[in-house]
């Protein structure tokens, strides 16, 4: 039978189907019988959908609920063809949990009718763990048939118990203007951007108790390690989408269970908001970084965990930092370091690079180098097992780092150019989008010390670190590169700047 004939028969046998009654779900049952086909691909042709077709839709919805375009890379024909077929010989493209339930919300499923033997024999088992775990789900309840959209609230107006919220997308963005303790303005925040940031933490009524696995906990750890090591080398853009799904099973698993494993489970729902409070930060979205940074703390707290707590409070100050706000950031490393005594070797470095960062904004050398140095001793001690904060151990001269970047802010170019030498010679292939940041640094500090040749060259290597990472951060750094040049402008040396703005 030719293509065109089978898609004709299929056409006709689903509108015979839905003459009758049947729901989507028997609808792919019956595809699945008749034409041998994947679960996968027989609940897309119960839609009516060609590959291209689901593609499209899949894209539209990741686009709606907020997950795209930044944070998601677009779904093609080609890529769905790979997820349906998984696990054929050298098929690569595994249908992950994230993906499944993506998947199951387009085609108006449960996740678990999307796999079938073949899967469950070849999924890892970290996988299938997370996949079980969502049985409980009301709304993929297998005899409810295809999932209904959530009722939030039964007819006494009171919200039913249990259920998690999906919030939908806001047909016209209200823009709010939040302001901080200080009066400043944070910038435009999409009101659609802040409820798909906090709806994921957010349940109505009393939820069921259950039992979680404590093999959990590790496997959120273990992939937290693994999302830290890409962020270094793929930058935000690429991210975010995977870790803010991540986060919101976190929460799902959190809203449900009790006994020794709720603690561990809600430090990781702080690690991962704090992540992509980073990404966030990252991208140069302030506004959805402070939300998320303020997710972070309030699951930090209710873990009881104070090293988490402090890094909450740390990676605040380090929003700060970003908005220019010396005083603000010194308020938090101030209200870290008042507890000292309590502190992680860890703990204490974060905090006082960061009152360095502080200090630096509001002119104050001697309290930099200050507590640089009382740092330095402590770097050596900062290995605590913990996935999170681990920036003074991955990063190579950690906090000499930290103290060209203050030098810069204090205006000490020629210190600055020398140290950012330094930094750069230690700097590992694999950390690009760090070295697109030092690279854009050292360029600035060179400006400012005359060395203009060299300025050119670390500019130029920058700018194409930002375009492959697209990292908002190394254009932040390069738009303080263009500000430094100004007085350059019109020179040869200005036309050679000029080429790496046009990025």
């Amino acid at each position: 039978m030719s293509r065109h004939s089978l898609r004709v028969e299929q056409d006709e046998l689903r509108a015979r189907m839905r003459a009758v009654g049947m729901s989507h779900d028997e609808i792919a049952i019956e595809f699945t019988r008749r034409y041998k086909l994947r679960p996968r691909a027989a609940h897309r042709i119960a839609h009516g959908w060609t590959q291209q077709q689901a593609a499209n839709h899949i894209n539209t919805h990741t686009t709606r609920t907020g997950l795209g375009p930044q944070g998601t890379a677009p779904m093609t024909a080609p890529k769905l063809s790979e997820l349906e077929n998984w696990p054929l010989p050298n098929n690569r493209r595994r249908p992950t949990p994230q993906l499944l339930a993506l998947l199951a919300e387009v085609y108006d499923t449960s996740i678990h009718n999307l796999i079938d033997l073949d899967d469950r024999e070849h999924l890892p088992p970290t996988d299938m763990l997370l996949i079980n775990t969502a049985r409980g789900n009301p709304a993929a309840d297998p005899q409810r048939g295809s999932a209904p959209a959530p009722v939030l609230a039964d007819d006494s107006g009171q919200p039913r118990r249990g259920r998690q919220i999906t919030m939908p997308a806001v047909p016209t963005p209200q823009v709010m203007r939040p302001a901080d303790a200080t009066g400043a303005v944070m910038p435009d925040l999409d009101r659609r951007d802040f409820v798909t940031a906090t709806a994921t933490v957010l349940t109505f009524g009393r939820p069921a108790l259950r039992n979680v696995d404590p093999a959990l906990i590790d496997y959120f750890n273990q992939q937290l390690e693994g999302h830290y090591r890409a962020d270094m080398m793929l930058g935000p853009s690429e991210l975010i989408s995977t870790v803010t799904a991540q986060h919101t099973l976190i929460g799902n698993l959190v809203a449900t269970a009790h006994g020794d494993t709720r603690r561990p489970l809600l430090g990781a729902s702080a690690a991962y908001a704090s992540l992509i409070g980073w990404l966030h930060q990252d991208a140069g979205d302030l506004a959805s970084s402070s939300v998320w940074r303020g997710v972070a703390l309030e699951a930090a707290q209710r873990s009881r965990d104070h090293q988490l707590v402090a890094y909450a409070l740390l990676n605040h100050a380090s929003v700060r930092t970003d908005l220019a706000d010396g005083l603000g950031a010194l308020d938090l490393c101030g209200a870290v370091l008042a507890d000292a005594g309590r502190l992680s070797p860890k703990m204490r470095v974060l905090a006082l690079q960061q009152q360095a960062h502080g200090a630096s904004l509001v002119g104050d050398r001697a309290t930099v180098d200050a507590v640089l140095d009382q740092a330095a001793p402590l770097v050596e001690r900062c290995d605590d097992g913990m996935p999170w904060g681990n920036a003074c151990r991955r990063t190579p001269a950690y906090l000499e780092v930290q103290r060209a970047t203050c030098y810069g802010r204090l205006g000490l170019a020629t210190a600055a150019a020398g140290l950012w030498q330094q930094v750069l010679a230690t700097m590992p292939a694999h950390a690009r989008r760090d070295r697109g940041v030092y690279l854009a640094r050292q360029a600035t500090a060179c400006v400012q010390n005359g060395d203009l040749g060299r300025a050119v060259e670390a500019g130029q290597l920058a700018a194409d670190v930002a375009v492959e990472t697209g990292s908002v951060r190394i254009r932040r750094e390069l738009a303080g590169l263009q500000q430094a040049a100004e007085p350059w402008k019109g020179t040869a040396f200005g036309r050679d700047l000029d080429e790496i703005f046009a990025l």
